[in-house]
This record gives structure tokens, sequence and C-alpha cells, in this order.
């Protein structure tokens, strides 16, 4: 279902250049002339109505978990959706933890969960890992082209203040 500002540019160039010319001149040849002298409007348009779809697209999706992980999937995954999003205290870790402790002078490996794990109390501290969200990738699609297109997507829709980590399984 297309709305009325879409049907504002759904226009057959063609047509409307073949219908300016007075009826004496609508020939053959005077037709293929003005065909020709369209052609590169009719391609400018097709990029707008493109780029309209884009900005369309783009717009209409934001931060939320469900629209980026689904703007994810529609990208890059299509067929299968497997690309999930995580947050920070329901995923599971991949990366060790560590913190530097001062009065030792050197870093020192967390436990994850459990016993003998750590405890950080520190206003404004936000967890051992330093990431809000993880990006989950199935393995098959890691190329090192595709990781720059992921990370752009999901800088482009995260909300500015959050950190994220790409792990592939």
């Amino acid at each position: 279902m297309t709305n009325k500002a879409d049907r504002t540019y759904d226009v057959n160039i063609k047509r409307l250049a073949l219908l300016t010319l007075p009826t004496w001149l609508r020939r053959p040849l005077a037709g293929a002339l003005i065909y020709a002298g369209v052609a590169p409007l009719g391609r400018l348009l097709q990029e707008l109505r493109a780029y309209r779809s884009a900005t369309s697209y783009r717009l209409s999706h934001n931060g939320q978990v469900c629209k980026l992980r689904g703007t994810l999937n529609d990208e890059f995954d299509p067929e299968q959706r497997r690309i999930k999003i995580e947050d920070s205290d329901g995923a599971e870790i991949l990366e060790v933890s560590a913190i530097h402790m001062r009065e030792v002078g050197r870093w020192t490996m967390l436990s994850r969960r459990g016993a003998g794990a750590a405890s950080i109390h520190r206003e404004g501290f936000s967890g051992t890992s330093g990431y809000d969200f993880w990006v989950t990738v199935p393995e098959e699609l890691r190329v090192a082209e595709m990781e720059t297109r992921l990370r752009a997507v999901v800088n482009m829709y995260k909300l500015a203040s959050k950190r994220y980590a790409i792990n592939y399984k």
C-alpha cells in the first residue's frame, strides 16, 4: 500500500514527455529523440525513489532491540534471521574480564559468576565487561567486509551511550 506522498513520485517520464509534444510532432523519429533526451531524467527519478525508500526505512527503525535485530537480519541474514541482540546481564560472556588492582600493581582476572566472583561496588560502574549489549552473529557470516558493514549499521541505530561487542557462534 502506497501513500499519497509516494504516488507523487510515480511518474512515467517517457509518457509525460510524449504527451507534451504537439500532436503533429508525435511521430516515431520524434518520439525516439524525446525518449533519448528524457532517459537521464528517468534514471534520476528511479534513484530518487530508491533514496526515499531507504530513508523511509531508516526513519521507521530506531535503537529498540526488536527493531535493531530486525534491521540487522533484513540486511545480513534475510532468509534464516539468526542474528540476535543479547543484553549484557543475560548474555553468555565469551571474553575474559580483567581489572587493574592498584594495591597489587597488576591486572587480575575475575570469575564470571558464582563462587569466587569478585564484587565491585563503585558508583557509575556498569560491569566488568564494559558492554551494554552483544550482537550475536552466526559463524557462517564472519567476513571482514561484512563486519565493517555490521558495525556501521549498529552504530547508526544504537543509542549514543550504549557500548556493544560482536560475538560469533
